[in-house]
This record gives C-alpha cells, structure tokens and sequence, in this order.
C-alpha cells in the first residue's frame, strides 16, 4: 500500500469533499457536535488512528481507531460514504477522527477547526431577526432536529441525559431582556415536552416506567412555577402575540390524537388552571376546539360556573374525571362536584387496584373520601363505596361508622382484618372507647395476648400497658368485677411465667 501521505495528496478532492459534508452536517453551537468534532481531534493528535489498507478496486480505505475500544472505520471514496463497528448510526468520532487523520496530511486541521467553530450558528442568525413567537419556536425546534435514538426508551438514564442536554441547548437562547426570560423559559419547556412526548409515552411501557412518570411530574412542577411566574409578570402589549401563539401551541398539543390524552389533559389543565384564566380566553378556548372531548367540555364548563351533565364514562377515564372532581370541589361547583362523583362511583374500584401503583392508593382513598363525603349519599352508596376501596378505606370506613355512632360495627370491622393496635388507633379507637368502652375489651384483649407470645420481659410490659387501658375501659362501663376476675384468669394460666407476673405486679393491674 502507498503512504498515507501519497495517498491524501492522490485522493485531495475526495478527503475536501468529506470535510465540506462534515460542515455542512455538523454545528458548532450544538453540545453534541461540538464534543464529538474535540473528541475525534484528540484521537488523531495522539495517534488514535492508524490507516490498515486501501483496496484499489473497491476504492475502500481500512482503519482502526484505539478509543476506549479499538474500533474498525471503512470508508468507501467511491459512494463517499464511511461504516463503523460502533453502536452509533450516523456520524462519529471514530468516523470522523480517520477523515481528519487524512485530512491534515493535505490540510491544517487546526484551521478547519477554528473556523468551523467561528461560523454563526442557524439559531444565532434567527436571534438577530425581530423577536417573534415563529422565532422562538424555530430556534428551540432546531436544537430538536436529529432525531431520538430508540434506545432512549428501554432507559430512562439516556433519556434523561438527552432531554437536559438538549433542554440545556435550548434554554442557551433567552432572551438578555428580564422581562422576556420566563416567557422564554416557558416556550423551551412546552415545546421540548412535545419534542419528546412520543419518547416519552413508549418509555411508559417499557420497565423504567416508573421512572419515565416522575419525570413527567417534574416537567409539570416547574411548568407550573413557569406560568405562575408569567401571571404575575408586568406584560407589555408586545406579548400579546407570544401568549396567543402559546394558546395555540397548547390547543395543537390537546388535539393530537395518540392514544396519550390523559397525560395531555394534564398539561392541558395547568396552563388554562394558571395562566389562561380570564372567562373571556376561556370562552373563546371552548368554542374554538374541534369536536372537544367530554372530558374538556366538562372543564369549561366547571371553570364557567355552567352545568355540568356526565354520561356514563369507561373505566380508563376514571382518572381523569377525579381531578375534574377536585377542580370542582376548587371552584366550588357543587352540581359539578355530585354529577361527576356519581359517574365516578361504578369505576372506583378498578382506578384504585388497576390504574394506580400501590403507593398511591391511601392517597387516592383519601380524596376520594373528601369529596364523597361533599355530597348526598345514601348509607347503602357508602357501604358500597367502602368495599370497592378494600383494605385501603378501613381508616374512611372507621371515621363513617363513628359518625354514624356504629361502635359495635367499628370493632367488628377491625376484627376481620386482624388490624394491630396503632393502626386501631389511628382509626379512633380513643373516639371508641370514650363512647362505647364495652365493645374495644375485645380488641385490648386480642393486642395484649400477641404481646404475651413474644415470651419475653418487653413484650410482657407492652401487654401491661395494654391491660392498663383495658382496665380504664371497665372502671368507665362499670364492670370492674369482670376485670379482677379476668386478670386472675390470666395470672393463673400463666403462673409459670415469673416475669409476666413480676410486670403485672409493677403495673398494679389488680
């Protein structure tokens, strides 16, 4: 084979050809093009590169490059094309390292790379036109152009990294002027979320979903401190048009039909909840969207004050219809508040057990609970409310039977589910035993008794100090005499058990 130097000086005008696709295709102000152009001059200026063969035929040129990995570049000077073993698609550092490699040999790699990293970037030429929202959309939408790898949704650490980098890249552009920062911080946002989105909603079903969900819930935290930041901001009648263009952006993204409208819903919500607020805007929304979904019918009309009437809606919407509930109970819609509960009703078994991770089931309970209790109910509609919340509503369940004075079935309740003592407790059981001491004796009995298994001296003292309460429950029933008697049942089939009997002598249980 012929030098290598030979060799660029034969092929000049195919090595030029390389190195003006190379500008053409790479940008200076982007992160990634910037790293990888310094990578690749790294490698050839410590001999990285070595040139294996040139095959005369095929005009195909072998190299390898000691990277962390010694890597196999081809380039073909026939198709102008270049092939590399690593795992990257498009262009490299590998690739490109074995170009400049070529390149210095009929050229001053130094001054190709200073000038490169001197030309104006696309998104600086546009920041010296007028500021528009057309602007602005360009600029964040160019940092978006290459495409997402695929890998990005198998894991949510690469995705991460790739969303804050180009995030990052975006953010690079606002404006120098106070008073357009977090309107600019507001577009960068939005519109990288919608970059992403399709990213975004495959990473939900692949096994970092978890992950790819809070992130999610990040976005819309610091969405949110965004467009609180903007309602209060001084606005000139300069950002009229920013925050129409900003509607807009936000009505586009609400009717893209994907199969994810529940996430969108979310977003969709918070900008019309926080910034979007006069009924004026909000008119104008509502009868501006072709064919509306149900669901964002029914929260204009919750925002307006109108009447709300919900048919019968599928279980994977449940959801959605709870946070309607508690913009309802926000906006102190009643009529809203009762139709959309009683929607709700049928499917709130299978929101809790199927569309929520275990985490969030108390939580939901909860609420649920809260707004329930807003509204009429029949006794027979809360007990069937009750049972689709399973073990999860004993605490709501408990509060319902104090309320209702059902001391009997409180107790009842507490036996089937083997519940311990400081979950009891946090149900009411003070609230009990003040109202009805008879029916908790049971209960301190069957908490003392798991203490006294323990067959040890601090299990013993937590019995005594059960027994104490109990104690406390018949003195208040009048049955003390049922107490001396029970006591002496239990120190007479536990005789054997010195310490016990030394803690209940301490505890003065007789």
């Amino acid at each position: 084979m012929a030098t290598v130097q030979s060799l660029a000086k034969r092929f000049d005008d195919t090595i030029y050809n390389y190195m003006a696709a190379i500008e053409k295709s790479l940008t200076p102000s982007r992160e990634m093009d910037e790293e990888m152009v310094r990578k690749a001059v790294f490698l050839v200026r410590h001999d990285g590169v070595q040139i294996l063969s040139f095959n005369e035929e095929r005009l195909l040129l072998e190299a390898i490059v000691k990277d962390a990995h010694t890597v196999k570049v081809v380039l073909n000077f026939d198709k102008m094309n270049a092939v590399c073993a690593c795992p990257q698609p498009d262009m490299c550092r590998h690739r490109l390292a074995v170009i400049f490699s070529l390149y210095q040999k009929v050229g001053s790699l130094s001054e190709w790379v200073a000038a490169w990293r001197a030309q104006p970037s696309s998104q600086l030429k546009m920041m010296a036109e007028k500021r528009s929202p057309e602007q602005w959309t360009q600029i964040i939408k160019s940092v978006w152009r290459d495409p997402i790898p695929d890998y990005t949704t198998r894991n949510y650490f690469y995705f991460e990294q790739m969303f804050e980098g180009r995030l990052k890249n975006a953010l690079s552009f606002v404006p120098l002027e106070r008073e357009w920062k977090v309107f600019y911080r507001t577009y960068a946002h939005l519109i990288s979320l919608m970059e992403v989105w399709d990213t975004f909603i495959a990473g939900t079903e692949e096994v970092h979903h978890s992950f790819f969900k809070t992130w999610f819930e990040d976005e819309l935290h610091a969405l949110r401190d965004l467009l609180e930041q903007l309602r209060v901001q001084h606005r000139t009648f300069e950002a009229d048009a920013f925050l129409d263009h900003l509607r807009k952006l936000v009505r586009a993204f609400i009717e893209t039909k994907n199969g994810s409208f529940s996430q969108r819903f979310t977003v969709y919500r918070l900008f019309w909840t926080t910034l979007f607020i006069s009924n004026k805007l909000r008119s104008s929304e509502a009868t501006a969207l072709a064919k509306p979904d149900h669901r964002i019918a029914a929260f204009f009309a919750i925002l307006s004050g109108d009447g709300v009437v919900v048919q019968k809606i599928a279980p994977g919407e449940t959801a959605d219809w709870v946070q309607l509930a508690i913009q309802a109970e926000t906006e102190q819609h009643q009529q809203a508040l009762t139709a959309i509960l009683m929607a709700i009703k049928p499917h709130v078994k299978t929101f809790l057990f199927e569309g929520l991770y275990t985490q969030y089931r108390h939580q939901y309970v909860r609420i649920l609970s809260r707004l329930f209790s807003q509204i009429d109910l029949s006794e027979a509609d809360w007990e069937d409310l009750f049972k689709q919340f399973g073990h999860y509503g004993l605490p709501a369940y408990s509060t319902y039977l104090i309320e209702k004075q059902l001391y009997k079935q409180w107790a009842e309740l507490h036996h089937l589910h083997n519940s311990p003592l400081y979950f009891v407790e946090e149900c009411g059981l003070k609230n009990v035993q003040d109202a009805a001491p008879d029916f908790v004796l049971p209960l301190y009995h069957r908490f003392a008794m798991d203490f006294l298994e323990e067959r040890n001296r601090p299990g013993y003292k937590q019995a005594v100090r059960i027994w104490k309460k109990m104690k406390a429950a018949c003195k208040k029933s009048g049955q003390l005499e049922f107490w001396n008697a029970y006591m002496t049942e239990v120190r007479t089939q536990n005789k054997r058990l010195r310490a016990l009997q030394e803690e209940i002598e301490k505890g003065h249980l007789l």
